[in-house]
């Protein structure tokens, strides 16, 4: 199942309030992901009148809402608790959900440090210094969850979002890195009695529910590379400028697992050709490019250009910068502004990488 294009209904009595995905920055992105409860119809593309009026469309329904802490006593922290030795200095915080749907609750359960005295409202920008985390299921089982970098404390924000397609929901448990500088996010949903997480990504980066896809923001430093020794550019260590750059995944119903779009290195004649786009003004100054396609009919276009280097005076140096086209529901190729940074075919495993990198 991937989604791809999303309609907002309301019913009003004069018109219709239309939204389509469409290529976004990342700060739009990121301040959109987390809304009001808002129940969206997702469909595929809208079939013309011209067409064959008996084709049915997919339609998938899903709930964007959110879940809060809290932080009283309960069935679920009461669970942990008896199981475990939990430090006076911290307290336990709950998220009660339904994962599954079926009317029973589960919890996720943070050993946390939060002062009660401290006068603080909580707020959704609140965030729990988190050591340990536990889901207790609907039979009052607990399992301690091992998902996010074990490198000291995270802290766990206050209002995580979930999501609700079909018959199953996903909660993203998104926190920060404290000994290391980085977002982490892990989505979790129920499969087959068991809590479970819902991708193959690693912990590390931000992940929304956005436009009827997860986007997750792969955290790295490629905004600058200089040349170290005779290493292939993307072995160097001497690199600057971290970059957020978004990967879209779908949820593939199989498996009830959001998995990332497949993609493929295309020519420049490919790209003109399958966009009707003339790419010279953004190529003008590269020094060497790279065009992906993906599966979610996204063109990502990276660009690299020479540059004074940044650590190595005598060697080699390009800035990089990237492109992201989308195509439209009136057939057209659409692009906002570039992000600094580049794309890869396969940044989890990566496999296929872009040539002038190697």
């Amino acid at each position: 199942m991937k989604i791809k294009k999303i309609f907002v209904l309301l019913a009003c009595s004069m018109m219709g309030l239309y939204l389509c995905s469409c290529g976004k920055n990342i700060t739009e992105e990121k301040d959109e992901a987390i809304d009001e409860a808002t129940e969206i119809s997702v469909e595929e593309e809208v079939v013309d009148a011209d067409e064959d009026s008996s084709e049915e469309e997919d339609t998938v329904n899903y709930i964007d809402d959110v879940v809060n802490a809290d932080l009283n006593a309960n069935d679920y922290t009461h669970v942990v608790s008896a199981t475990n030795e939990i430090n006076d200095d911290f307290t336990l915080v709950s998220f009660v959900v339904d994962l599954d749907n079926d009317g029973a609750e589960e919890a996720f359960v943070l050993e946390a440090y939060w002062d009660e005295n401290n006068n603080t409202a909580l707020t959704e920008d609140s965030t729990f210094d988190t050591t340990r985390i536990w889901f207790v299921d609907e039979k009052g089982d607990g399992t301690e969850l091992h998902d996010f970098a074990e490198d000291g404390p995270v802290s766990i924000h206050e209002t995580l979002q979930l999501i609700t397609i079909g018959d199953n929901s996903y909660v993203f448990v998104s926190a920060y890195g404290q000994m290391a500088a980085y977002d982490q996010t892990v989505i979790y949903t129920e499969k087959y009695n068991a809590i479970t997480n819902a991708t193959d990504l690693p912990c590390y980066g931000s992940k929304y529910f956005v436009d009827g896809d997860v986007v997750w923001y792969k955290e790295m430093y490629g905004m600058q590379i200089d040349r170290e020794d005779d290493l292939p550019l993307i072995d160097s260590g001497l690199t600057m400028g971290h970059c957020f750059i978004p990967y879209h995944l779908y949820l593939d119903d199989s498996d009830n697992t959001f998995k990332l779009y497949g993609a493929k290195e295309i020519s420049l004649e490919e790209a003109e050709e399958i966009t009707g786009l003339d790419f010279s003004d953004i190529l003008s100054d590269a020094t060497e490019y790279e065009f992906i396609l993906r599966d979610n009919n996204e063109l990502d276009v990276n660009i690299a250009t020479a540059c004074e280097p940044s650590f190595n005076d005598d060697g080699e140096s390009y800035e990089f910068i990237c492109y992201s086209y989308f195509l439209q529901d009136n057939g057209q190729w659409e692009s906002d502004d570039y992000i600094e940074g580049y794309y890869l075919i396969d940044p989890v495993e990566f496999t296929n990488v872009w040539g002038f990198l190697q």
